[in-house]
């Protein structure tokens, strides 16, 4: 029994090495998630594998598609999917370095022109409050905009 057992556990530790090896294989901010949060490399590691993200793979591939403007599509939150909105999400979620200074001025360009009677992030214009949700989520996003270590 406690051979089987033993065997399992390796079987299981064998399985979740092949795992992570593949994983390392990829975009390089999926290796940078893999270093941060699987294997809990060193901060060194961490930095080196994010700073490649603005420069190579998905991360480049967002970036190259900003706009002069400073937004991504055609403004905040238009077209919905490939919007500043959404774009600033998913590089917050690539894990790209918090000094981008393409996301800065993304940022920045929403704060100037987006914010609503309430003082929340409000596109739309025709609508008195700011939803919630909205704001939350780029206030996610507005941590990109944050130069100095926390």
């Amino acid at each position: 029994m406690i051979g089987s057992v033993q065997n399992a556990k390796k079987s299981i530790l064998d399985s979740m090495d092949m795992i992570i090896e593949w994983l390392l294989e990829g975009d390089v901010s999926i290796q940078y998630q893999v270093h941060r949060d699987l294997l809990q490399s060193d901060l060194e590691t961490q930095q080196k594998l994010q700073n490649r993200i603005e420069k190579e793979g998905w991360g480049e591939d967002f970036l190259s598609k900003q706009n002069y403007n400073g937004h991504w599509g055609l403004g905040y939150y238009q077209p919905k999917w490939i919007s500043s909105h959404y774009t600033l999400l998913d590089l917050r979620n690539l894990g790209i370095a918090k000094n981008n200074n393409q996301c800065k001025k993304s940022i920045d360009v929403i704060l100037k022109n987006e914010k609503g009677p309430d003082g929340g992030i409000n596109p739309s214009g025709t609508i008195k409050n700011s939803d919630v949700c909205m704001n939350g989520m780029f206030l996610n996003c507005a941590f990109l905009s944050i130069q100095a270590e926390i």
